[in-house]
């Protein structure tokens, strides 16, 4: 079930993000930046879900079996580093295949949960 109410706290409609690596991103983003939220910050863009709910998405995957642990140890490690790897930078093929597979999976729930745009990583 999608959580709508994030889009009525100033009127503001929800905006989908682009893509799951996207969402990754900011999931790994609001981890890294828990300790420093202060009561009262209004984001600029307001996202249809809570950055727990893409940290559920992972359990579930994992519980599943889709995810194997060492797909949760790449998102991880490149999700709090904020770039995703890379052949170019010295990231293995199989590093990035293995990124890439997670995302996949994490697409296809994300996007039916309306927190990523359908079709955006097709």
């Amino acid at each position: 079930m999608r959580n709508i109410y994030r889009s009525h706290i100033n009127n503001q409609k929800a905006t989908p993000f682009e893509t799951s690596e996207e969402a990754w991103f900011w999931y790994c983003l609001c981890e890294k930046n828990a300790k420093q939220r202060t009561k009262g910050y209004t984001p600029k863009t307001i996202r249809p879900c809570e950055s727990s709910d893409i940290f559920i998405a992972v359990k579930r995957l994992a519980t599943e079996g889709l995810l194997k642990p060492e797909h949760i140890k790449i998102l991880s490690h490149y999700g709090f580093e904020q770039v995703p790897p890379h052949p170019h930078f010295g990231d293995t093929p199989r590093i990035c295949r293995l990124w890439q597979e997670a995302l996949h999976f994490l697409d296809k729930i994300l996007s039916q949960k309306g927190i990523v745009s359908p079709g955006a990583n097709a």
